[in-house]
């Protein structure tokens, strides 16, 4: 295997662990933007729209926009992140936007949260920490 396709291991930085982590709160605050703006629009139309007109009204309503910003530069900032680490690192951080969603539905689109979200909410850390603990390297020596 010549050493241009041998992956190895790449430690991340505690500052690169900090910019996967805000990253991915980025990408959860985005998505809730999204959910709210989606919310508002469907509403006021009677449901999702279905033609040109009211679908342009969804995507250019601020929330929504504000949210597909975020993401879009949540997407490239992944580009980043992926040059620096592997995915096997990175991508577990991923959950994190899972518990983004639930409490931020919870705080900001008055959803609800049961024991059984909590529980979720507790094995996605534990799982996160784990992973970002083990051994990412792809290929051993």
């Amino acid at each position: 295997m010549t050493s241009s396709t041998n992956i190895t291991r790449k430690n991340a930085s505690v500052g690169m662990v900090i910019f996967i982590v805000v990253m991915v709160l980025l990408a959860g605050i985005g998505q809730l933007f999204i959910k709210y703006g989606v919310n508002v629009v469907t509403t006021s139309l009677g449901g999702f729209p279905t033609d040109i007109p009211g679908f342009i009204k969804l995507v250019f309503f601020w929330p929504v926009l504000l949210g597909l910003c975020i993401y879009f530069f949540f997407g490239t900032a992944w580009l980043k992140i992926l040059a620096d680490v592997p995915l096997s690192f990175a991508f577990p951080f991923l959950a994190i936007s899972y518990i983004v969603i639930i409490l931020g539905s919870y705080l900001f689109l008055g959803e609800t949260i049961n024991f059984l979200k909590l529980v979720a909410i507790a094995l996605i850390i534990a799982g996160v920490i784990c992973l970002s603990r083990s051994d990412t390297s792809e290929h051993p020596s």
